[in-house]
């Protein structure tokens, strides 16, 4: 029996609101320590929750994927991952364990479809005349001068990038540009190696911005000071000089 569970929740759209009952609903039914993060989004990353597992005190921890199926690049790709975090921490007597997801397991599918059928009688019907897919007030794009784009593919995140969108509003705001840059969440960008980035738009430059000072230094030169930084520049879609 582990000692403790980090449960890596893979769900690209899931609200701050479900994901918290999903929390919830996984520490009430666990009975060891655990942590609860998502492999893409925005929050605590895998390598954070398991130093403060491991700072707690925890020496075998099993590692459990959530969802229905769980990504098969990330589980080939996780091992190896965890590998790292685990040579890195240098914690004597620490074992790490990494479990599949649930597909295979008859007890977890019978309860889904159990459950399902029990709670029809509460499902909301579905009217045909009242559906629209177009909300109000979304016909205009506000005046942006900038875009950017913040990756939180699982690989970026797992680099603690679930972060790096809070760090960087902060920035904008305190830097008074808000108002002139969108951004905006988006998966896998590509090169997962050399996360956590930002692609800038229309400049077509990607920046890898891996410390708070970075985002700082990246805000008040690209997007004040109006001037590249070449020393965080990791690719280029052009090389006009946009700026």
């Amino acid at each position: 029996m582990p000692d403790a569970i980090l449960f890596l929740v893979s769900q690209p759209y899931l609200s701050g609101r479900r994901f918290k009952q999903l929390q919830a609903g996984l520490a009430e039914a666990t009975r060891v320590a655990s942590r609860v993060v998502r492999m893409e989004g925005t929050g605590q990353s895998a390598m954070d929750a398991l130093d403060a597992l491991a700072a707690d005190g925890a020496r075998d921890i099993l590692v459990q994927p959530v969802g229905l199926p769980f990504s098969d690049s990330l589980l080939a790709w996780l091992p190896g991952a965890l590998g790292v975090w685990q040579r890195e921490s240098a914690i004597a007597g620490l074992s790490l364990s990494l479990a599949t997801d649930q597909i295979g397991d008859a007890e977890v599918l019978r309860t889904i479809a159990e459950s399902a059928l029990a709670r029809a009688d509460a499902a909301q019907p579905v009217d045909a005349e009242e559906g629209t897919i177009d909300g109000k007030g979304w016909d205009e794009v506000p005046p942006y001068t900038d875009h950017l784009l913040v990756c939180t593919g699982p690989r970026c995140v797992y680099r603690r990038a679930g972060l790096l969108r809070d760090v960087l509003n902060d920035e904008l705001s305190r830097q008074g540009v808000m108002r002139s840059t969108l951004v905006a969440t988006t998966g896998c960008l590509f090169p997962c190696n050399n996360g956590p980035m930002v692609a800038h738009y229309p400049a077509g430059r990607w920046y890898r911005l891996a410390t708070q000072e970075a985002v700082s230094t990246f805000v008040r030169t690209v997007l004040v000071e109006r001037r590249p930084l070449p020393q965080f520049v990791i690719h280029e879609v052009n090389s006009n000089d946009h700026r």
